[in-house]
This record gives structure tokens, C-alpha cells and sequence, in this order.
């Protein structure tokens, strides 16, 4: 029992710690959008799609690791901490540092942006993994709430006041963007050092080897899941204008709101779906599916009715073609909604994580392809057709899968389901025609209170049917 209550206060945690991050940053979006233009955002969301491509390479596929090591308290466990705690805290800022110098010498420009700056923004990816790969995830693994909150919280806190401070107040556009990632990287990688020391375990070559052939397979994996939320940019900005870029990068964080929503959602529900035995569904999951198969179709509804309202107030005129946008990529938001359901069946169920990959190299195979083609021609409406399409390739492929395995799921088991299915695709249909209408339109305001309406429809409608 004691066990069970403090994972839970820690899952409550993590939770309240990710909408805070997240939260944050939608607070100081507005003011962002009237301290920089759509060009200047657009170059800024160059850099921060850099920063995670490299993280995701060279720092994202150590987490596993990481995570095994310091919570199953093996022999070898202090060794392989020490390993990639070394590589976190020393190895990658000094090579980082190194490329920084050399992007500054030689490099004059890359993708609108000036060498100097994307030197500086190398300098912040170098210190970033120390909190971000090994700190947290070191805490979280231990279970050690209370270093968890001050890591979290301070680098939270550290990276939105200098973004404030540097790109609000000063105004130093894409510049202030750049100090900014540098010295919120810099503090925080202090406070991690600080509070997460490294162990003093003898290393030798075998625990290097060990480190390697465990991360290397999960590159491929990360480098997937990283273009599905981020190629559209560097991509797009290759074969279009950084304004286009901007109003795209703008759009993308206002529907990731969605996907934040639905992987908290989904987290919530993955033990019943690790407890399922086939033939599925048995009470385990089909309560939750019925949910996700509503919920999928409901959140980027009420996400994209939320911006219709409020977002005319709240954002600076240059960044209002972006709502049209935003409500094409809340249509992939919804296939990624349907993506995780298929998903959790083929790897928490059957124990078959090693295809993951597959959904999501397709999915973002489809987004590279289709924006060196189309991008220059249609762009940023075209891409986020594009990035929709990508997701709706993802979730068909991830159902494909549970076929191809022979995975015994009786998927009719929710047919009745589809009059509340109806109601959510209605209210989402509503939303994206709000967005699309222009801005202050009545149709766009009664589209939007027609949204709400059918949303309500389908939550009591759900749980009545739940009841029954």
C-alpha cells in the first residue's frame, strides 16, 4: 500500500510538472507574438527544431538506459551512470562547444539564419542533456520526488524568465531567442550537477560497449518520433519564406496542446493495457477505448474552439493566418488520438515495441517526401495538410500492424460507439470550420458554439452509455 500511494503521488507529479512546462509556455506565447514577427519566429523555430533533432540523436536514446540503471540498483548499474553521466555532464557540452566554434568560423548563414546565433544555439543543445537526459531522469528513476520537483521546477522556471526577459522586454528577436536557450540551458545544468552528483564506480571498456549496443537501436526510434513533431520546419523552411515557417512553427505549437492532452491521457490508461490478455478486449480495455475512441475526436475539438474564441484577442494580427492552419493540423491530432489506441495493444499487450518504429518512420516519411514535392508550391496551409496526412499514415499503419501480428482483437466490440464517434467528429468538423472562416466571422462564432454543444453531447452521451 505504501508503494502504491507513493507512485501515485509521483505520477501525480510528473503530470502536474509537464502541464506547468507546457503551461508556461502557452502564458508567454502571446506575448512573444507581439515582441517578434512571424519571420523572426519562424527563424527562432529553426533553432529550437535543431535543438530537439539533436537531442534526439545524441542524448534521447541514452534515457532507457539511464532509467534501467538507476532504478533496478544492479551490480553494473553505478558504472553505466557514471558512463553516461560523464558523456551528459562533460563529453557532449565539449564537443558541442567545439562544433559551435567552427559553425561560427566558416559557416556565414544556414537556413536564414546567421552563423553566430546557431553557434550559440549549439552551445545550449551541448548543456541541455544534462538536465533533460540524465538529471531528471536519474531522479525519476530513484523515485526522489523532491530533487525531481527543484530540477523541474527551477529549469521550468529559469528557461520561460530568461525568454521573457531577452525576447519580450529587450526585444532582441532571434538573438534574445538564442541567449535565452543558452542561459536557461547553462543554470539548469548547473542546478542538475549540483543535485545529481555522479557515482564512484570504476569504469572500464565493457560497461562503454554495454552503453552503446543498448542506445544505438533507439536512434532510428527517437530520430521517427522526431520528425513526426518537428521535419515539417527545417523542412519547410528549405523550400519556402521564414514567414511561412513562422506561421506553421505558431500553428504547430497551438495543436500540440491536443497531443500533450491525449499522451497524458493515454499514460493514464497504459497498466490496463499492459494487464490485457487475448482475445481482447476484456474489461481491462474496453471501457478505455471507448473513451480514447470519443476523447481522440473531442480534445483537438474543444483545442481548436478555444483558439476560434480567444485567440483573435490574445495574439498579435500577423499570427491570425495561422488559425487555418491550426485547425488542419487538429485533423492529425485526431488520427494521432486513434494512433495510440492500436498502438498500446501491439506493445504494452503483446510485447512487441520493437515495430514502433514503423508507424512513425512512415508517418514521417510521408511529411519529408510530400514537402520537398508540394512545400514551395502550397506552403504552411499545404504543410499542415501534409503533417495531417502523416499522422492518418501512422494510425493506419499502426492497425496494419495488429493485423499483420494476427493480434486477436474483436474491434466490433465498440460498434455501438458510433453515435457519440458521430457527435465528437461533428464537433471537430465545427472547430476546423471555425478556425478556417475568417477571423470575427459569424459563422465562424456559431460554428464554434455549435462545436461545444456537440462536444457536450458526446461527453454525456459516453457516460450515460458507460452507466448502461
Amino acid at each position: 500500500m505504501p508503494q502504491r500511494g507513493r507512485t501515485g503521488r509521483a505520477a501525480a507529479t510528473y503530470v502536474v510538472l509537464a502541464a506547468l512546462q507546457r503551461g508556461i509556455s502557452l502564458l508567454i506565447l502571446p506575448f512573444v507574438t507581439h515582441a517578434m514577427t512571424p519571420v523572426e519566429y519562424g527563424a527562432a523555430s529553426m533553432l529550437s527544431a535543431a535543438a530537439l533533432v539533436l537531442t534526439a540523436i545524441v542524448a534521447t536514446p541514452l534515457i532507457q538506459l539511464i532509467i534501467r540503471a538507476a532504478a533496478r540498483g544492479e551490480a553494473d548499474g553505478p558504472a553505466l551512470l557514471r558512463v553516461t553521466g560523464i558523456y551528459c555532464y562533460l563529453a557532449l557540452p565539449v564537443t558541442t562547444a567545439i562544433a559551435a566554434g567552427a559553425v561560427a568560423l566558416f559557416v556565414p548563414e544556414m537556413l536564414g539564419v546567421s552563423g553566430s546565433i546557431w553557434a550559440i544555439e549549439l552551445l545550449a543543445i551541448g548543456l541541455q542533456p544534462a538536465t533533460y537526459t540524465f538529471a531528471l531522469w536519474v531522479a525519476q528513476a530513484r523515485e526522489d520526488l523532491p530533487r525531481f520537483v527543484w530540477l523541474s521546477s527551477s529549469s521550468i522556471l529559469l528557461g520561460a524568465a530568461f525568454k521573457v526577459a531577452f525576447v519580450v522586454v529587450l526585444e532582441m528577436g532571434v538573438l534574445g531567442w538564442a541567449l535565452s536557450d543558452l542561459l536557461g540551458a547553462g543554470a539548469s545544468a548547473a542546478v542538475a550537477m549540483a543535485l545529481v552528483r555522479l557515482p564512484r564506480a570504476p569504469v572500464d571498456s565493457s560497461h562503454l560497449r554495454y552503453a552503446l549496443k543498448f542506445s544505438l537501436p533507439l536512434v532510428p526510434h527517437s530520430a521517427a518520433l522526431w520528425a513526426l513533431t518537428s521535419l515539417s520546419r527545417p523542412v519547410m523552411a528549405a523550400v519556402s519564406s521564414l514567414e511561412q515557417v513562422g506561421l506553421l512553427s505558431f500553428a504547430l505549437n497551438l495543436a500540440m496542446v491536443s497531443s500533450l492532452v491525449l499522451a497524458e491521457t493515454n499514460r493514464a490508461v497504459l497498466p490496463r493495457f499492459s494487464r490485457e490478455t487475448f482475445p481482447a478486449p476484456t474489461d481491462e480495455t474496453l471501457g478505455p477505448v471507448r473513451w480514447q475512441l470519443v476523447t481522440a475526436l473531442l480534445v483537438p475539438a474543444i483545442v481548436g474552439a478555444g483558439v476560434a474564441a480567444t485567440g483573435p484577442f490574445l495574439f498579435a494580427a500577423a499570427y491570425w493566418p495561422s488559425f487555418a492552419i491550426t485547425g488542419i493540423l487538429l485533423l492529425g491530432q485526431a488520427a494521432y488520438g486513434l494512433y495510440l489506441i492500436p498502438m498500446n495493444y501491439l506493445t504494452q499487450t503483446a510485447g512487441l515495441p520493437k515495430y514502433s518504429a514503423l508507424a512513425s518512420g512512415a508517418g514521417a516519411t510521408v511529411i519529408l517526401v510530400s514537402i520537398l514535392v508540394l512545400g514551395r508550391t502550397y506552403g504552411a496551409l499545404g504543410v499542415a495538410f501534409i503533417t495531417a496526412a502523416g499522422y492518418v499514415t501512422m494510425a493506419t499503419v499502426a492497425m496494419a500492424l495488429t493485423r499483420a501480428h494476427q493480434l486477436d482483437i474483436a474491434w466490433r466490440s465498440w460498434a455501438l460507439n458510433w453515435p457519440d464517434c458521430i457527435l465528437a467528429g461533428a464537433a471537430l468538423a465545427c472547430s476546423v470550420g471555425a478556425l478556417v472562416y475568417p477571423v470575427g466571422s459569424s459563422a465562424g462564432r456559431i460554428l464554434t458554439g455549435f462545436c461545444l454543444t456537440l462536444a457536450l453531447g458526446a461527453v454525456l452521451m459516453t457516460s450515460r452509455r458507460k452507466v448502461s
